[in-house]
């Protein structure tokens, strides 16, 4: 099907346009920007490694032979600025693990290649450590220094951009470079934003070389200049990485390769986008990664989540969410037992070759190449797949199809279809059931289904026929649908009649203590003449948990359970018990209060003031949005109320909206979501006299001190950007 090799049309980000790729020689030579390996790479890493596996599937699928590397980076610093100050992340990483830098790189790169196994990613040519590289590193240092484009300050290199007259040509960057703070700018450069090729080294150092400028490390950009180079040569054809890595990464990879070897250094380059999680970039800063454990660990195949990737177009942002790998779990199982039933036709006389039409068979090819091979439009290809199995041709030829396409898509259909292997039961327990049909007795006929399915035996009636399969493992077992990973699981009852006075909001997580004082607060002081309901998350609870929790509450009617995994963050997971509520009055309540008398009557009755949107006892004020602070002992308007309680009516929210699930971490949710109401016209009421008593707040103090801080000021940031302009809301 592949004599003349058909034409691939990327999108290069050095040019920001669609390109007809054209080799520079018969060998496509590859570049990938590997891990760093000072722990486990998580699925958003994963998809920028699925892109650059399809795309040399892609290159031998239209006849190319292809040479391939990808680094290891196993000396760890990663960010200019934390370069700048001698982070290394192995090192850190070995510190913490008491185990040296070696065991960690090694631990976490065999880690990393079983992930790739897990999703069919090809083992590259190559994969070469940065660690024994560091003799190419200090050659291209050597020329560097040597033509005036580094310059050597108390044993440390730095590339000095103002020598390179193309830098900023894959970013479009240079005026935008990140600002630092003045503690962390390093003295010793020209130009705060020349970077490091190599950094002088303490003598406690664990991970340092020797060198003419004395001991050191490399820097970051330097490892992936140095390891193409002898891999791949001077010059060679693709580049590929995520978007993080254009700026400044491949700005300083293109700057140091061309001003060491005067000439172009790669033609393409291929940056996929990044995954999200709740609408931000997945990350453990952010806490809201996963790794393939987590996949594997619900009992979901990891190739679920590469059919979920080649769903969505490289360059499109990704939103990832476990019920969409569900559903992606859910096609590629029905894809597979397709390509089974077709395996298993036994309408088409063999030899299997002379009943192929192969005219039918290459305008389908052609259609899937075309989608294909424009920009790796993946997501055509399995619509074009779809799209066959509701064809007329027959199953011998969807075998081949799907056959044809499979080793770019790496899908495994005929995998697969050898695990359904066909089992054999008691024949006289298959005529029984097939004698229960026949008498249309369906109801007996469905419980012998169900009495085998327990045995992990599946019956597929066909016409033709009456199939037997073994399930195919775990995956395709019954997806879980129990349970709730984000706020679009569950239906919204906003819109319904009140059913409650009140609902009360909790989430439970691994502080149990906290929440049962809490819930035991709620339930004590709840007058009899109110009707209530308790909406209780179970946010990433193991269910020893759970059920301790159930027993403990069992007598009581009003609670509703919702079983959420993985843990969402606190935007989403109260717009899940939000959507949930039927109460006509909405108090959310965080685990750290203890409620010490009747609040429920006076939040109640200052609720029924349509001019208030928001109450509760802890209100700040502020006037310029850049300090707020608590308001006094007096009941008063105020510019925010705090998430520890606060209540509402459910009907505002169809004003107002949900809260913004970008905020993963709870810090500064609640000025964003008091602006919200604001912006609405309505009044926010503090009343600090209500009784109740605030106990320490356990994720708050079990959080690290700089990774509290850091997601504090990303959501204030968040908050600020949307709010800033909206002084005229402020009290005063």
């Amino acid at each position: 099907m592949n004599d003349k090799k058909q034409t691939l049309v990327l999108f290069n980000t050095l040019n920001k346009t669609l390109e007809s790729f054209k080799p520079i020689n018969e060998i496509v030579k590859i570049y990938t920007c590997g891990p760093t390996v000072y722990r486990d790479a998580h699925i958003g890493n994963m998809r920028t490694y699925l892109l650059s596996d399809t795309l040399k599937k892609t290159l031998i699928h239209i006849g190319y032979k292809t040479l391939h590397v990808k680094n290891i980076t196993d000396v760890g610093h990663m960010r200019q600025e934390m370069l700048d100050q001698g982070e290394d992340k192995v090192i850190a990483a070995a510190i913490k693990e008491g185990k040296t830098p070696q065991e960690i790189a090694s631990y976490y790169t065999d880690k990393f290649l079983k992930d790739e196994k897990s999703l069919n990613i090809n083992p590259p040519d190559y994969m070469p450590k940065a660690t024994d590289h560091i003799n190419e590193m200090l050659e291209m240092i050597d020329i560097l220094i040597q033509k005036k484009i580094a310059y050597e300050v108390n044993q440390n290199v730095y590339f000095d951009i103002s020598k390179s007259k193309n830098y900023g040509i894959l970013s479009g960057n240079i005026n935008n470079l990140n600002t630092l703070n003045n503690e962390e700018i390093d003295p010793n450069k020209l130009n705060a934003r020349d970077f490091a090729l190599w950094k002088s080294a303490d003598k406690d150092r664990s991970l340092k070389w020797a060198s003419k400028y004395g001991p050191g490390f490399p820097g970051w950009h330097i490892e992936c200049s140095a390891m193409s180079k002898k891999y791949l040569g001077e010059y060679f054809d693709i580049h590929t990485g995520g978007v993080d890595n254009i700026f400044p990464h491949h700005e300083g990879e293109i700057a140091q390769s061309e001003g060491c070897f005067s000439k172009k250094h790669v033609n393409y380059w291929v940056h996929g986008q990044h995954l999200l999680s709740e609408g931000i970039k997945m990350s453990k800063s952010k806490q809201n990664e996963y790794l393939i454990s987590d996949i594997t660990s619900r009992s979901m195949d990891p190739l679920a989540f590469r059919y979920l990737c080649l769903m969505t177009n490289y360059r499109t942002r990704l939103n990832f969410t476990f019920s969409s790998l569900r559903a992606a779990q859910k096609g590629l199982n029905k894809l597979r037992h397709l390509y089974w039933l077709y395996q298993n036709d036994n309408s088409v006389p063999l030899p299997f070759k002379t009943s192929l039409n192969m005219n039918s068979i290459k305008i389908w090819t052609k259609k899937i190449d075309l989608a294909l091979l424009n920009n790796l439009n993946t997501s055509k290809v399995l619509s074009s797949l779809w799209e066959l199995t509701k064809s007329n041709l027959t199953s011998k030829e969807k075998v081949y199809i799907f056959d044809y396409i499979d080793p770019v898509l790496s899908l495994d259909f005929k995998k697969y279809h050898e695990k359904f292997n066909l089992t054999s039961i008691p024949q006289i327990e298959y005529k029984k059931r097939e004698q229960f049909r026949k008498e249309k007795k369906f109801t007996l006929s469905d419980k012998k289904r169900k009495q085998y399915y327990k045995q992990n035996i599946k019956f597929f009636d066909r016409q033709n026929g009456n199939f037997l399969v073994k399930k195919m493992s775990n995956f395709e077992t019954d997806i879980n649908t129990n349970h709730i990973s984000g706020s679009t699981d569950v239906r919204s009852l906003l819109h319904s009649k009140n059913k409650k006075k009140l609902s009360v909001c909790l989430i439970a997580d691994e502080y149990l203590k906290d929440f049962n004082r809490c819930l035991k607060s709620v339930i004590n002081n709840v007058p009899n003449q109110i009707s209530y309901e308790i909406l209780i998350a179970f946010n990433g609870v193991n269910i020893k948990n759970q059920n301790q929790i159930k027993s403990n509450y069992k007598s009581n009617g009003n609670l509703k359970y919702f079983y959420i995994d993985p843990a969402c963050g606190a935007g989403a997971v109260r717009n899940i018990l939000i959507k949930q509520s039927t109460g006509e009055n909405l108090i959310l309540l965080d685990t750290s209060i203890e409620i010490t008398g009747n609040i429920f009557e006076e939040i109640i009755t200052d609720l029924k003031d349509q001019n208030i949107g928001l109450t509760g006892p802890f209100g700040l004020k502020t006037n310029d949005l850049n300090h707020f602070h608590e308001n006094s002992i007096s009941k008063e308007y105020v510019d925010a109320i705090q998430l520890y309680l606060l209540a509402l009516r459910r009907n505002t929210l169809m004003k107002v909206g949900l809260f913004r699930e970008n905020f993963r971490f709870y810090r500064n949710l609640d000025i964003d979501f008091s602006f919200q109401v604001k912006n609405e016209n309505f009044k926010l009421l503090s009343n600090p006299n209500i009784p109740i008593k605030r106990h320490v707040h356990s994720v708050w103090e079990n959080t690290h001190e700089k990774t509290r801080d850091e997601l504090s000021k990303d959501n204030y940031k968040r908050f600020l950007t949307k709010w800033k302009n909206y002084k005229h809301l402020l009290i005063n």
